[in-house]
């Protein structure tokens, strides 16, 4: 029986994308038909033993380990733990594989987005700190995308992969991911055109998600209001203030940490979410509103008309005055609305977990009957 080892340390909401991730493909992965002809172990944290273990229940063995991510004791230990285990097959669920591992694994690989946004304002370090953290990260990401396996959440960076990098198609594997089944309670229920007079924003606000532009669109529009859903963090302070320099504290909200149960009613009622990103690994931000009935109106920027298709509407995200254009077109229009909610289900409908988890199962089908 071949023995796969999956590093499930960043597992759950606590680690935001990453955890949702590998949250939901091991509660499809344990599901699928042949599972059970494979001996999975998992290494977990001791915080998240109790939450992995309510979720998964028996159909894994679990390995409990203090090895941090990102630390010096994860390039030197981990490699250890992970020999004497004797896995046939490592899935490393995000970018931190010891360099010093050369069993086979694979590596999911949720972005790149620190390649194209670099220096100390993309960060909560000082310089001093982040140019030689960040001369590392790219030494170490460089090495490990040209010796792995890899998995994508999106053909957009599976091309830039293969391009960039000069990577054989074959060893880049594209998986979309889906909305967390949670957003499902109410099951795609169209509601009526009625709406308050807002637009939603939901994420962090690092600089590459570029709320600026709708702070900007928002001085043209004074009838609509912006509210903000994100914990908050280093970067909020920078957006308060902005808001407070242009004037704006009458029509922008920062709701800061919402909790699911309210997420329909705030979704439901708000004129649409805008996602204004310059870059994203998959994004299930639009997804995730289009489930709870919310229109979308969406950057063009990356992997984004790749994943929304034709359920949103586009803007240039450096052009703010389109982003005004769209947010008129779509109130004025009732009609519109509901159309773009149902075009919403329909996208969302396109993803799912068990999806997700067969043509991840059949990576590691593939890498094992290559590789013995």
């Amino acid at each position: 029986m071949k023995h796969i080892v999956i590093d499930t340390r960043l597992y759950g909401p606590k680690h935001t994308g990453i955890g949702r991730y590998t949250k939901n493909l091991l509660i499809a992965l344990k599901n699928l038909p042949n599972f059970s002809d494979y001996k999975f172990t998992l290494l977990v944290y001791k915080d998240l033993e109790l939450e992995v273990k309510n979720d998964l229940g028996n159909n894994f063995n679990y390995l409990i380990t203090d090895i941090k991510h990102y630390s010096l004791k994860e390039q030197i230990l981990l490699p250890i733990v992970l020999y004497r285990l004797k896995p046939d097959l490592v899935h490393f669920t995000h970018f931190n594989k010891p360099i010093f591992y050369f069993g086979n694994s694979v590596i999911t690989i949720h972005d790149l987005i620190k390649h194209f946004f670099k220096g100390p304002q993309n960060s909560t370090k000082s310089s001093l700190v982040y140019w030689p953290k960040y001369f590392f990260y790219r030494i170490f990401t460089n090495f490990i995308i040209k010796h792995n396996n890899i998995i994508v959440p999106s053909n957009f960076w599976r091309d830039y992969l293969i391009k960039n990098f000069h990577l054989l198609p074959t060893s880049v594997t594209t998986t979309h991911e889906a909305v967390d089944p949670k957003f499902f309670d109410t099951k795609y229920k169209i509601l009526n055109t009625k709406y308050q007079n807002y637009i939603l924003y939901t994420g962090n606000l690092y600089p590459h998600k570029n709320i600026e532009v709708i702070i900007k669109a928002l001085k043209s529009i004074p009838d609509i209001k912006l509210k903000i859903i994100c914990a908050r963090n280093y970067f909020s302070q920078k957006i308060e203030n902005l808001v407070a320099q242009n004037h704006l504290k009458t029509q922008v909200e920062f709701l800061g940490y919402i909790d699911d149960k309210d997420f329909q009613k705030i979704y439901s009622q708000a004129l649409a979410l805008v996602h204004p990103s310059l870059m994203e690994g998959f994004s299930l931000t639009g997804l995730e509103a289009m489930a709870l009935s919310c229109p979308v109106i969406s950057s063009d920027s990356s992997c984004l008309p790749e994943i929304y298709e034709n359920s949103v509407l586009y803007f240039n995200p450096h052009d703010h005055q389109q982003l005004i254009k769209q947010i008129i077109k779509l109130k004025k229009s009732p009609k519109l609305r509901q159309q773009m909610i149902k075009k919403g289900h329909l996208q969302v409908q396109k993803y799912s977990w068990n999806s997700t988890a067969q043509k991840t199962f059949s990576v590691y089908k593939k890498i094992l009957s290559i590789r013995h």
